[in-house]
């Protein structure tokens, strides 16, 4: 009973304020160059309703130009200037947890376009009875299977909240870090900051569509990634042209460039955290 009653208390003392949880979240891209590593620096906010889970900067980038889109209200003036403001987030996905029941609503990007893929996950965890410390918090092994990875995770009682970075959730506990076994994908706990504003977590961009909806979309993008470049060019009547290098590129020739490009990412870029979602 007093187990119970300092648990009720831990979640009342949690849920009652919104909290802040900072990961580091590396990755590689390229299955081919597992040797090449990339950084960001991941936001989960968790409040009583639920949770989003983002980009830094993308945080500071969308902060940044709504602070611009305000002056320019004030100042009345007719036009919005971004040209001083750079989004230098490299992780374009977010996740939405509403709770009680974890709906997932996770935004993605095919291209230069926007979707909420909207999921039901239940995850199946094996909880181990491996222990260690992460900081200054004593965490528990548990380990499941989900978008066609095996992952590890390292949970904690301390903090019982059954949250996570990206989709995962459902531990006795808040899970502090978590890794795929071939180590491509991983978030570590940096840090938490208590008592942070309110936030919305069931807002929205683009269309709301299945896993199987979005894997069809993103096969399609495969076989044809510049369509939706060359159709921008081709059904309108713009006549665009740039100077590279003292040479003047043509409507073809740029077109022809951001052919190859797609393309080029698209081979790269080939090592995604879920990969049932892009087979």
């Amino acid at each position: 009973m007093i187990k119970l009653l300092i648990c009720l208390l831990l979640c009342s003392f949690y849920f009652g304020q919104n909290n802040r949880l900072a990961y580091e979240y590396t990755y590689k891209t390229d299955s081919l160059h597992r040797e090449r590593k990339e950084k960001e620096m991941m936001f989960l906010d968790i409040s009583e309703k639920g949770s989003n889970f983002y980009s830094y900067p993308r945080y500071v980038y969308d902060s940044l130009k709504n602070a611009q889109v305000h002056k320019t209200s004030l100042l009345k003036l007719s036009e919005y200037n971004f040209s001083n403001l750079q989004d230098k987030s490299k992780v374009k996905f977010s996740v939405k947890k509403i709770y009680p029941d974890y709906e997932i609503l996770q935004q993605d990007q095919i291209g230069t376009t926007t979707y909420t893929i909207k999921k039901n996950n239940t995850l199946h965890w094996n909880i181990l009875p491996d222990k260690k410390k992460i900081k200054g918090f004593t965490v528990q092994k548990a380990t499941t299977f989900f978008g066609g990875r095996k992952w590890v995770a390292w949970f904690t009682d301390e903090i019982p909240i059954q949250d996570g970075p990206y989709c995962f959730h459902g531990l006795p506990g808040l899970i502090l870090d978590v890794e795929d076994s071939l180590r491509d994908h991983a978030f570590s706990l940096i840090g938490i900051k208590k008592e942070i504003p309110d936030f919305e977590i069931t807002g929205t961009a683009g269309t709301i569509i299945s896993p199987e909806k979005f894997n069809q979309l993103w096969n399609n993008y495969r076989k044809n990634p510049s369509a939706s470049i060359k159709n921008i060019f081709l059904n309108s009547n713009i006549q665009a042209s740039v100077s590279w290098n003292g040479e003047e590129m043509k409507q073809s020739d740029i077109i022809r460039n951001l052919e190859k490009r797609a393309k080029e990412e698209v081979e790269t870029n080939n090592n995604f955290i879920e990969l049932s979602l892009y087979k």
